[in-house]
């Protein structure tokens, strides 16, 4: 049976093709045997050539447990210009449906480092990549992960065509943005200038730790600690602002309380069933910290509105609970959590047992956990490698999409 949903990785690193090994690259750069270097631009259409030339597998798992994408290149055996030595991984930004947007290398709009995006399809379990913007020195990232992939409404039963947004701070005025559209059906970007509605005493600090499409037309990128800036297609573009739940407690990153490394570690945000949800975990009560950790879930209005508080979920209750002392865990604080995108008010965390040492920190072990807070149910499963999730994961229903899972159903069903 497919699995309608998986876990991934943010980061995905490379594995070489030994399938090519010792052959003569197909790859030809137009700057070899010249004197003189590279224009950016030649560099740019090499790099997305090199990247067209990528294969890819996944691996599927039922969460917890996680699932992999494994990712193919060129061996740098075959010879390949010293340009893309550095394209080593992707990082995963977004994913709708049966696709996975990513960017290769270290590329981000404004920086100078080769590199563009990368296009998981699981229907056929391919992989396209995509150029990198067309240069602009006033465009700059306005996140580390801020390309939304969203499934075209129309074309969503055949799962061909998509759009692939990214969005842009234009310099020196802070408010100014640009949404930048790819439509696969055209292969090019078009650019659309946009100013972001941000209250002011967020304008210069807005900085999307996620983004995610809903609804078919609506694109959505998230600071944690701040709100979410809307971008309505069918409105020609229209960008809205929505704050976090009034009742959420508010944290400045740049004071001295706060200990979190970054606000994916207690919060995350996500399209659930055709809502859009909010899960924190912070402390009950400031002025009763003996009460503990508690998991929050909020849920925002159809009309855009307001927050409605919709689940909550003392810590404390994970550690009762009678498949936690089994396993032989202290009580120790969850972290990076992660929405169900099929189950209401099912929510996946990381616990890490780590010690404190005089000369440093053990890694004792680390487990993924499943909590039903409607059903009060925990389910465990540890991890082998050491620090193996280090930060947010990624829920994908690209799982249940994939054809060869599908084609397995019915011979199955045949034989039987």
């Amino acid at each position: 049976m497919a699995r309608s949903m998986a876990l991934l990785h943010r980061e995905i690193y490379f594995s070489d093709d030994e399938a090519l090994s010792g052959r003569v690259s197909s790859i030809r750069c137009p700057w070899e045997g010249r004197d003189d270097p590279p224009s950016r631009q030649e560099i740019s259409d090499a790099v997305t050539d090199y990247l067209r030339t990528f294969k890819a597998h996944a691996v599927v798992a039922d969460p917890p447990a996680l699932s992999f994408l494994h990712i193919l290149r060129p061996p740098a055996s075959v010879g390949l210009p010293m340009q893309f030595h550095s394209l080593t991984l992707a990082t995963i930004s977004s994913t709708d449906k049966n696709l996975v947007a990513m960017y290769a290398g270290g590329y981000r709009p404004g920086n100078r480092l080769p590199g563009g995006y990368l296009i998981y399809d699981a229907r056929n379990d391919s992989i396209s990549g995509i150029p990198e913007l067309p240069s602009d020195h006033s465009h700059r990232a306005i996140g580390c992960e801020s390309a939304v992939v969203m499934c075209e409404a129309a074309a969503a039963a055949a799962g061909n065509d998509y759009f692939l947004a990214e969005l842009v701070r234009v310099w020196p005025e802070g408010s100014q943005a640009a949404l930048w559209l790819w439509k696969s059906s055209v292969q090019k970007w078009d650019l659309h200038p946009s100013r972001l509605p941000l209250p002011s005493s967020t304008t210069s600090h807005f900085s999307p730790d996620l983004c995610f499409s809903c609804w078919g037309s609506v694109l959505c990128w998230v600071d944690l600690l701040k709100g979410m800036v809307l971008c309505d297609l069918k409105q020609n573009c229209k960008f809205s602002f929505i704050q976090l739940p009034k009742d959420c407690p508010t944290y400045d990153a740049d004071s001295n309380k706060f200990t979190y490394a970054c606000a994916e570690e207690f919060r995350s945000m996500a399209c659930v069933g055709g809502g859009i949800k909010f899960v924190a975990l912070d402390e009950c009560d400031e002025h009763q910290p003996e009460k503990g950790l508690e998991l929050t879930i909020w849920t925002l209005s159809h009309d855009l509105s307001g927050w409605k508080e919709s689940r909550k979920y003392n810590v404390e209750n994970i550690w009762a609970n009678e498949a936690y002392k089994p396993a032989g865990i202290r009580n120790l604080p969850p972290s990076f959590p992660v929405l169900s995108i099929h189950e209401e008010g099912v929510v996946y965390l990381v616990l890490d047992d780590l010690r404190e040492l005089d000369d440093g920190l053990e890694y004792m072990g680390q487990w993924m956990l499943r909590v039903d807070i409607g059903n009060d149910k925990v389910q465990f499963y540890p991890k082998g490698e050491k620090s193996s999730v280090n930060s947010q994961l990624f829920a994908s229903e690209f799982s249940a999409h994939r054809q060869q899972d599908h084609l397995s159903e019915l011979v199955c069903v045949e034989r039987g």
